[in-house]
């Protein structure tokens, strides 16, 4: 996924994004003499980057569904331009998910079919608590587009006896 060229505006704008989901991250940064270094993102917390540092980031991501900064696990608080719903629909603000909730019925399907990150989509469900208006069938259409896109755990039974011995 390449970024393209970085520019002088890149290396000198510093974003902020929040990392809202359970799972640690890695993103790669510049130190003092211009290095890169790998700084771990873990927990919810709001951490700095430059423009130039998350292109790179993100040229070492193999897959997009990977890359938290389009998937949904960061959430951006202050971004250039070029990171807008339509290029990001995952990455959304607190704000731009209260209105998606109480949008047109046509806006309302064409979101549910472009989110796809489990971690937005528990956002949105949080956040409908507090928007007037949100109706019980969007509240269940989250809830089914949540279970449609998290991902699938399955337990293997190695030992029956050990099995029945935890019922």
């Amino acid at each position: 996924m390449a970024q393209g060229a970085i520019t002088t505006e890149d290396r000198e704008f510093t974003e902020e994004w929040e990392n809202i989901a359970t799972p640690q991250h890695t993103i790669i940064k510049f130190d003092v003499r211009g290095d890169l270094v790998h700084e771990l993102i873990s927990t919810r917390r709001h951490f700095h980057i430059t423009t130039a540092e998350r292109k790179i980031t993100q040229d070492k991501i193999l897959l997009d569904k990977n890359d938290p900064f389009l998937n949904g696990s960061f959430r951006p608080v202050v971004v250039p331009d070029s990171v807008n719903i339509e290029s990001n629909p995952n990455a959304l603000s607190d704000d731009e998910i209260k209105s998606i909730l109480v949008s047109s019925a046509a806006a309302w399907e064409g979101w549910m079919e472009v989110i796809d990150s489990a971690d937005t989509l528990t956002r949105m469900m949080d956040l409908a608590d507090s928007v007037e208006g949100v109706s019980l069938k969007r509240y269940k259409t989250l809830g089914t587009r949540l279970r449609d896109v998290r991902p699938k755990t399955q337990l293997k039974q190695k030992d029956r006896k050990t099995f029945e011995a935890m019922r």
